[in-house]
């Protein structure tokens, strides 16, 4: 079993040197992937929770316990995963073995919106109060993501421009609502299927 101490609802490992228990409940997304060690590989795998990344690898002991555990509580990872990626060779192969309904990326954009704002510095404190994670881009753009939304901000003639990816699911809307609807915020977004239609469009005020 290693160092993993397996209750009902989670299990605890030491990290940053002392025990801290991860809930499978608040488990968001695990990926799988493989690492070019030139004479060997090893599989990896990250576990995502809020903005907490965990990262295990096949030479940490009780590694295949740890698979076993994972697969009776998320059924859907697929059987012998960590097998099938090792090939083909050289390649990362990274791989979505889990993702929770509300934090499935689009794989393209799927998310448009104008600011009617020209101070950038005003939008990015209101998302960084809600914590999400903020990166300087260009010398006038921005990053802007959290564990379901991957975005980035520039400014357009008469504004900012918000566009990325954004797991479409109400309870992320209704997160994203509630910071555009900030005071002094004027904006609209559009909301696109995979088919390129329009899934959702707000406007405010």
């Amino acid at each position: 079993m290693g160092k993993f101490i397996y209750e009902d609802d989670g299990f605890r490992y030491p990290f940053n040197d002392h025990d801290e228990k991860l809930k499978y409940t608040a488990i968001e997304r695990i990926i799988g992937y493989k690492l070019d060690l030139m004479a060997t590989d090893e599989i990896c795998m990250d576990i995502f929770s809020g903005e907490w990344k965990v990262t295990f690898s096949e030479s940490v002991q009780g590694w295949y316990q740890l698979l076993a555990k994972l697969k009776m509580v998320f059924p859907s990872i697929p059987d012998n995963w960590d097998g099938q990626i090792r090939q083909p060779p050289f390649a990362t192969n990274y791989t979505v073995l889990y993702e929770r309904e509300d934090r499935h990326m689009p794989e393209s954009t799927n998310f448009y919106a104008w600011l009617k704002i020209n101070n950038p510095e005003v939008v990015l404190a209101i998302f960084r109060q809600q914590s999400w994670q903020i990166r300087k881009a260009g010398r006038t753009e921005w990053e802007i993501s959290n564990s379901w939304s991957e975005l980035h901000l520039e400014p357009d003639d008469e504004g900012l421009l918000l566009n990325g990816l954004i797991a479409f699911h109400p309870d992320n809307i209704d997160q994203l609502n509630q910071i555009l609807d900030s005071p002094g915020l004027t904006y609209q977004y559009e909301f696109y299927g995979s088919e390129k239609q329009v899934l959702l469009d707000r406007k405010c005020p």
